[in-house]
């Protein structure tokens, strides 16, 4: 099936004149951020993709349905890193109002729980981990679950509907520990800096962004979301003038997926009236223009070049890293809803196309 039936085409308004400066000024009623930007919240976009397409996105993740166990963790827990899918499921259940595709999200959060440690951290049985998560570990598990709560609290059916009461019940029950963690990772700002930044790899970066920010949001911790409006601008600041977010100091069609699909999911959050809009929103028009250049006529995301995913590249658990497409599928989704440009359409639809017979 071609990827362009799978989504919706729905135009969203949208308003594109940019200037090199953001301030808090306005245009008449229109606050200048809000005017010069596209409109579209995150829930304003999902709803205007079709739920084939978030369904698809769905069946790519391996899980366990009765204890939420995903990938490697199926054999007994391994790492809370493993557990960061649950939006995948929470975002189609909730836009297609089945309960138990949420329940199984919720499961998913909730299956690393009795691993966490006091201080907020998790025990992790990874190679050469010394039995304790890493910082990116819990801010890749945070990077979702912040991402999860955010969706169930924007849904009126899902804090209303008589049939999701038990599954309020349990988010409400979970969050003590969530907050928990969240505390313990902001202890490590310096680390998670100092591993990701100076070129290294902007897409965890975004990942950290986004486990503070949305997580922040979630639980009402301010500080948490300050601190994620802080990693988001470190991000930007290691995009170079070509466009790229920067890996290992140099391009990487792979992660560049990965740091756009964060970018476009700190954008759709932010409030219209945001000061960051407009340089997000340069941001990832630039790595889009450069991420297109590496989509191949027939959908091959080209990877000739690249700084860490290619043949012969890295490796993980003693398999080579494999092109991230859903990444680069989720991120052009959102593009495409906000712009309707019908280059971004196509290109969709080559990569769906392409990797889907795969």
């Amino acid at each position: 099936m071609s990827l362009r039936y799978l989504l919706a085409t729905t135009a969203v308004c949208t308003a594109f004149t940019f200037s090199g400066y953001l301030g808090c000024s306005t245009t008449g009623n229109i606050p200048l951020a809000e005017a010069q930007t596209p409109v579209g919240s995150q829930w304003n976009v999902l709803s205007k993709i079709d739920p084939n397409f978030l369904g698809f996105l769905v069946k790519a993740v391996v899980i366990d349905q009765q204890s939420g166990a995903i990938g490697r963790n199926k054999q007994g827990f391994m790492s809370v890193g493993f557990q960061r899918y649950s939006s995948r499921f929470i975002t189609h259940g909730i836009l297609t109002k089945n309960v138990a595709m949420v329940d199984i999200g919720l499961k998913s959060i909730e299956y690393p729980l009795p691993f966490q440690q006091n201080d907020g951290s998790f025990q992790d049985f990874e190679p050469n981990t010394k039995g304790k998560s890493s910082p990116t570990s819990v801010a890749f598990y945070l990077n979702d679950v912040g991402h999860s709560l955010v969706l169930c609290q924007k849904s009126r059916w899902f804090q209303e509907s008589k049939e999701t009461d038990y599954l309020r019940k349990r988010i409400n029950q979970l969050q003590p520990k969530i907050s928990t963690s969240l505390t313990w990772l902001m202890t490590k700002e310096a680390e998670l800096i100092k591993g990701d930044g100076n070129g290294r790899a902007t897409n965890r970066l975004w990942k950290n962004a986004i486990a503070y920010y949305l997580t922040g949001r979630a639980l009402d911790r301010k500080d948490a979301v300050h601190l994620g409006d802080k990693f988001a601008l470190l991000s930007l600041q290691q995009q170079n003038s070509a466009g790229a977010f920067l890996e290992k100091n140099g391009f990487d069609s792979s992660y560049q997926s990965v740091s756009l699909q964060e970018a476009l999911l700190y954008y759709t959050n932010l409030s219209s009236q945001a000061s960051q809009r407009t340089m997000v929103w340069d941001a990832v028009n630039r790595a889009v223009k450069l991420e297109l250049a590496s989509i191949a006529p027939n959908g091959e995301i080209i990877t000739k070049g690249n700084t860490r995913v290619f043949v012969g590249g890295e490796t993980y658990f003693d398999k080579e890293k494999s092109v991230d497409y859903l990444a680069l599928l989720q991120g052009l989704a959102y593009y495409h809803q906000l712009t309707q440009d019908p280059a971004i359409k196509n290109a969709m639809d080559r990569v769906y196309t392409f990797y889907s017979k795969k």
